[in-house]
């Protein structure tokens, strides 16, 4: 047994692909370098001059145990898109979106996965009201652990 968490490794090799790629949008003027941010904003809000941004979070796993010498999981990743406030957001949105999914295709499964692939992109909200310069992309990742150890 190891001390890791399959699915923690997974959420690191997932970010370390994103930082790795340095993407760029071009809010007016040229290219700015997209942040990763470490930990989501309180209320999504991220002040003007840290945009434009992403961040990744887990939010769910889902088990199946259908077979007995392995439990197929399903993590669940995503990416939230954060675009500045000048320019067109909808146009960084896009250019991060094009990014982000090249750049998981690339990765494919980190060496640990079966598969990796986005379900949807979608206009986040909050409190029920449009965030436009926000985009929620959400990533499906499949992988095999045996029934008595979910570790690496």
């Amino acid at each position: 047994m190891s001390a890791t968490l399959v699915a923690k490794e997974i959420r690191h090799r997932f970010k370390a692909a994103l930082t790795a790629a340095e993407i760029t949008v071009d809010p007016g003027g040229g290219a700015v370098p997209v942040a990763m941010l470490k930990t989501p904003p309180a209320g999504w809000v991220v002040p003007d001059d840290k945009l434009p941004a992403l961040y990744v979070f887990a939010s769910g796993e889902a088990l199946s145990h259908e077979a007995l010498s392995e439990v197929t999981r399903q993590l669940f990743l995503d990416v939230v898109l954060m675009a500045r406030g000048s320019g067109d957001p909808m146009d960084q949105l896009d250019d991060m979106q094009l990014a982000v999914e090249q750049t998981m295709i690339a990765a494919g499964g980190f060496g640990l996965a079966r598969s990796n692939r986005l379900q949807s992109a979608e206009i986040a909200q909050s409190q029920g009201a449009l965030i436009i310069g926000t985009r929620v992309m959400k990533f499906e990742i499949i992988f095999g652990v045996t029934p008595d150890d979910p570790s690496l």
